[in-house]
């Protein structure tokens, strides 16, 4: 449940009835798209772009955005987020005054110091979560790679270097219920898109390092807590290995299922379900994606889908509502300050103002089983 009581102080009164109309189509939007016939013992686990979030300017979420970003975010247990920038004032609000109390996070450093001149941007990851439903475990780390593992990076002036990543992975520890896991979220590097660019190149080599990574790590892992569980005696010591899992995500810039990109990832041993390579960005990309490498055999992903906001907020036919009543300063004149008509208005709300105030990128999400306790009765009533 969402704090919801900065309603009352939007203005005008037409605009004030006119969010509250969409917040209630929001939640019944999200109700029946996400909650309906989710089980109690499910993780509801989320990734989402968030577009230059606390960058201001013309960034900077007003109130109205505010309250529909957190609903969105509150149908969910645990969410990653990207493109978080330096101030994080935007993202103390989210959580303090919107999603409230139940709500933590924990966010890296930014990438890089200059903004728009580093690859990384300036930008951090962060995952959001509820406390009730999920356990931080004291484990968080950015992703640096070892000597010899570094990124081939190719450029035109330069046939080979190596690099490191140019936003770093974020990997931390949680459990739901008796789900035990690692989750890693990345911001891909992207560059130019041309297939044959040597950013293109240091893409997919950016995916295809850190997959091979955890892959590795997930590995050295599971043998370590076996061993460690024979030392102690335990009568089934290899069932210790079962809280090696891992879980990554995040926006991989994959340009589809069937793209080197996606081979990068799922050549390291990571499985991403037929269900979750959706598009989630305008046209057909695949950017977002969330893939699995589970030790445990009971694990189970159960459902998927990407949520369109754009379908109940900012919707194409509430830019007459904006343009008339709202009237937001910057849509009124472009950035030479020359004036926009009413119909450069509305073209503007449909291609920049509602992306700037909600995301260029669709939420993706999935619902997994964390609750493996008729799985542990099962095992004690079955005969050896």
């Amino acid at each position: 449940m969402t704090i919801i009581t900065q309603v009352r102080r939007i203005t005008p009164e037409a605009h004030r009835r006119f969010v509250a109309d969409r917040l209630i189509a929001l939640k019944t939007a999200l109700r029946e798209q996400i909650i309906a016939g989710s089980e109690e013992g499910t993780l509801r686990l989320a990734t989402w772009n968030i577009m230059h979030f606390g960058d201001g300017g013309g960034y900077e979420r007003t109130p109205e955005s505010m309250l529909y970003i957190a609903e969105i975010i509150s149908h969910f247990d645990l969410v990653a987020i990207q493109e978080v920038n330096r101030d994080l004032d935007a993202l103390d609000t989210l959580v303090s005054r919107h999603l409230g109390p139940g709500w933590d996070y924990i966010v890296t450093d930014t990438a890089g110091v200059n903004k728009g001149r580093d690859p990384g941007n300036g930008e951090r990851l962060a995952f959001l979560y509820r406390t009730a439903r999920v356990q931080f475990c004291r484990e968080a780390g950015e992703i640096v790679l070892p000597e010899g593992q570094e990124i081939a990076a190719p450029t035109q002036e330069e046939a080979t270097r190596t690099v490191q990543f140019a936003r770093t992975p974020f990997s931390v520890a949680f459990q739901a219920q008796w789900f035990k896991f690692r989750l890693c979220t990345v911001h891909i590097f992207y560059g130019d898109a041309a297939e044959n660019s040597p950013a293109m190149a240091q893409r997919r080599a950016e995916i295809a390092g850190i997959a091979r990574f955890l892959a590795e790590r997930q590995e050295v892992e599971e043998a370590a807590l076996k061993a460690a569980a024979r030392r102690k005696g335990w009568a089934n010591p290899d069932e210790a290995g079962r809280d090696a899992n891992y879980i990554l995500l995040g926006d991989f810039n994959i340009v589809s299922p069937q793209h080197h990109t996606m081979e990068a990832l799922k050549e390291a041993g990571f499985t991403v379900p037929t269900e979750l390579e959706k598009t989630n960005l305008q046209g057909t990309h695949h950017y977002d994606q969330i893939a699995f490498k589970a030790a445990d055999p009971r694990f189970r992903f159960l459902k998927s889908g990407v949520f369109d906001m754009f379908a109940h907020v900012y919707r194409d036919a509430d830019a007459p509502h904006y343009t008339d009543i709202v009237k937001p300063e910057i849509m009124a004149e472009n950035s030479k300050g020359e004036a926009r008509d009413r119909d450069g208005q509305i073209a503007y709300f449909k291609n920049y103002y509602r992306k700037h105030q909600m995301s260029d990128h669709k939420l993706l999400w999935c619902a997994l089983k964390v609750d493996f306790s008729e799985d542990y009765l099962d095992a004690l009533r079955t005969p050896d």
